[in-house]
């Protein structure tokens, strides 16, 4: 009775370390299953701006996986054909890290990031995540110039005054405007230089006017320039010439 009993006790115990043994593989292989998850797009939106590229990056985690594709293509039905892209993959492992760029001339709008995952047995799992491109133009300053420039009197007895006037427009599509409320400074070159010197400067009236006055030291050149700002470009004048006497008695 004895050695029957603990036979069966054996067969019992074998039977349990069986099950326990089978139990561990079956959730091993369970773990190991294909999987794929895109899991970042980086930025979203994506903002491209003027006349830059925008590099964008996107980050798949997978298991068991032997190979990662990536398509990324316009989420439209519009009837032309629209590019998809290609990113270059730059790391691999359990994260798959790709890059692209955007420009100006993607398609702006929704896309779709389309990730297919490739086991040892040949298994095929994907995964799609969406995402939005768009478009900024580049604020454009608008062009300026200064007319009208003229230094006088000359000839000019040196240490006299010399008067110095002009008006800054700025262009409004096709017309040209006076600009008010801003710096216009004067420069001068001496004969035989070619260095410009700052010699004052004036505030432009409502219809974009200025006027300023200088010491007369020397012959030589006069010009205005304006050096912009966030919504205006900057500009000179064409340059107007003195000549300085000295005082005869």
């Amino acid at each position: 009775m004895f050695k029957k009993i603990a036979a069966g006790a054996l067969a019992t115990a074998a039977s349990a370390s069986l099950v326990v043994t089978m139990g561990a593989g079956t959730a091993s292989a369970t773990a190991a299953d294909l999987s794929v998850n895109i899991s970042e797009v980086s930025p979203n939106p994506v903002v491209v701006r003027g006349d830059r590229d925008v590099k964008v990056t996107i980050e798949i985690r997978t298991t068991e996986a032997e190979k990662v594709e990536l398509r990324l293509r316009p989420d439209t039905d519009a009837p032309h054909t629209l590019k998809a892209k290609e990113p270059e993959l730059v790391r691999e492992g359990e994260l798959w890290r790709f890059v692209t760029t955007f420009d100006k001339s993607d398609h702006r709008g929704r896309w779709i990031a389309v990730a297919d995952a490739y086991g040892k047995d040949g298994k095929k799992l994907t995964d799609t995540a969406g995402f939005t491109v768009k478009y900024v133009e580049r604020w454009r300053r608008a062009d300026t110039r200064l007319v009208g420039f003229n230094a006088s009197p000359e000839p000019v007895r040196k240490g006299r005054s010399v008067y110095f006037s002009g008006r800054l427009e700025a262009r409004d599509r096709w017309e040209w405007n006076g600009v008010r409320h801003e710096e216009v400074e004067i420069y001068f070159r001496a004969d035989r230089s070619s260095a410009w010197k700052y010699v004052t400067s004036a505030d432009t009236r409502w219809d974009g006017e200025f006027r300023a006055k200088a010491r007369a030291v020397r012959s030589g050149e006069f010009r205005a320039v304006f050096d912009g700002d966030r919504r205006l470009d900057d500009s000179s004048s064409r340059p107007d010439w003195v000549k300085v006497k000295r005082w005869h008695r």
